[in-house]
């Protein structure tokens, strides 16, 4: 638990809970809704309320709302706990070791200084080199390792610039810069972020199918394309980064000079990477390399006599359990939403507020802007999909669209975080106390709505074309 929250704050959160929980017993069911599924949404309610007000951890917040669905006669006990057999839930826990074998190599090292010798003394192409680089590595690299992994290159450079936090452009550009092409490279591939996957995972609950890899890639792999230009063109041109002389660059450039000389370790640690990315994009047409299988033996094959890549306290040490936790409840709220007709519910009550009659593609375009700002103000992803993938995947279901536009939809809309430093990622470079909210906030808004709009438009295109 967040010591540093505020006791009220945690008490008014475990008392709205209550209250959402109570009510939910108490109102009775009706023709358009089960009691069981008016129980599930206010146990949904009540998981958010704990979360955003951080009033337990995260993962014992989890197991009670587990424990709670079986006791309030919501579902059987079996059902309850079924988010945790879920596959999606096994390729979490294997991909956090990826970046823990990146983060033992001096491969970002030498990435980042090939792109300054390409950037040279220009800021401006300076941030864009820190970003192409970000958004690569973090389509297989969770967004907190990969932000942490690039702040220290970005931090190494703004000590050598003495850019003083709080005054220096470039050191704002680059600590908004880091983390937002995190979130973006995170899009591109469901080993990106953690989101993506507890999507997929929610899909499977509910409808029994899934969204390769390769065709997750197709969809989102564009979207980050673009996307980073364009927050690049936007924090550069509202913050105007400073200039900066070649000695502040040297460290960087040391450093990777030291490394020279490509150890046998970061050789087995980039085939690794690279195998298990073609095979995730070979599984498409080959059902064989399913992703969570691939990404187990892959995990298995880091521990073998001659790879050595890891051990397993290294691993252990690596997996966010409480995350894994969050990730297996909200599989199963997810399920347990649509299963006691929630989710039919509330789609209905969208569709009958007139906001279907602009069209699918405006309906989609409302919902995603409702929920990214929510997510904005309110940054508990996981919950987020929760409570919005099944309503979604029902309204889609009434236009005859795949859940697979949904779901890559939402899982976009929470990732692509990009106006307040809310969220854990974003948070990282924040604490270095280089720039404010405000200045966060003045060079997302534009790219927010590129965003939304992006979406809107691309996504069910490329879903229909690849007929997933």
């Amino acid at each position: 638990m967040d010591t540093s929250v505020p006791l009220p704050k945690r008490l008014i959160g475990i008392g709205v809970a209550a209250i959402c929980i109570i009510a939910s017993c108490l109102i009775p069911g009706s023709e358009s809704l089960s009691h069981q599924g008016i129980m599930a949404l206010g146990l949904l309610l009540a998981l958010a309320s704990l979360w955003a007000t951080s009033a337990l951890p995260i993962g014992a917040v989890a197991l009670l709302v587990v424990i709670l669905l079986p006791l309030l006669g919501i579902v059987e006990m079996g059902q309850a706990f079924s988010g945790f057999a879920s596959p999606a839930l096994f390729f979490i826990i294997s991909v956090f070791a990826l970046p823990v074998i990146m983060m033992k190599t001096k491969w970002g090292a030498r990435l980042i200084s090939r792109l300054l010798d390409w950037t040279g003394t220009d800021s401006r192409k300076l941030v864009l080199g820190f970003m192409i680089a970000t958004t690569l590595v973090s389509t297989v690299m969770s967004d907190v390792p990969c932000t942490v992994l690039f702040l220290g290159f970005a931090l190494t450079i703004l000590k050598a610039a003495d850019a003083k936090p709080g005054s220096s452009n470039l050191g704002k550009c680059l600590m908004i810069a880091i983390p937002v092409a995190s979130v973006t490279g995170g899009i591109a591939t469901p080993a990106g972020s953690s989101f993506n996957v507890v999507a997929l995972g929610i899909m499977q609950q509910i409808t029994g199918t899934t969204i390769s890899f390769f065709d997750w890639m197709i969809v989102g792999l564009p979207i980050a394309i673009v996307m980073t230009p364009v927050l690049w063109f936007f924090i550069t041109t509202v913050l105007k980064p400073e200039p900066i002389t070649d000695s502040c660059l040297q460290g960087i450039r040391d450093e990777a000079a030291a490394a020279k000389k490509v150890e046998p370790y970061e050789i087995k640690a980039l085939a690794i990477i690279v195998l298990l990315v073609a095979l995730w994009i070979i599984g498409n047409w080959v059902p064989v390399f399913n992703v969570t299988v691939v990404a187990v033996v892959g995990l298995i094959v880091m521990f073998l006599p001659g790879m050595d890549l890891l051990t397993w306290k290294e691993f252990q040490e690596s997996v966010p359990w409480g995350i894994v936790i969050m990730c297996g409840t909200i599989m199963t709220i997810g399920g347990v939403v649509q299963s006691t007709g929630g989710a039919a519910f509330l789609a209905d009550l969208f569709m009958n507020s007139g906001v279907t009659n602009f069209g699918f593609l405006a309906s989609m375009a409302i919902l995603m802007t409702l929920v990214y700002l929510l997510h904005t103000i309110c940054p508990i992803g996981a919950a987020i999909l929760g409570i919005f993938i099944p309503i979604f995947i029902t309204l889609c279901a009434s236009f005859g669209v795949s859940p697979a536009v949904p779901t890559i939809s939402l899982a976009i809309v929470v990732a692509g975080n990009v106006l307040l430093p809310v969220n854990p990622t974003v948070m990282l470079t924040y604490g270095e106390g280089y720039y404010t909210f405000g200045d966060m906030f003045k060079t997302g808004i534009v790219p927010a709505a590129v965003l939304i709009v992006l979406i809107t438009l691309w996504v069910p295109f490329i879903v229909g074309v690849l007929g997933i």
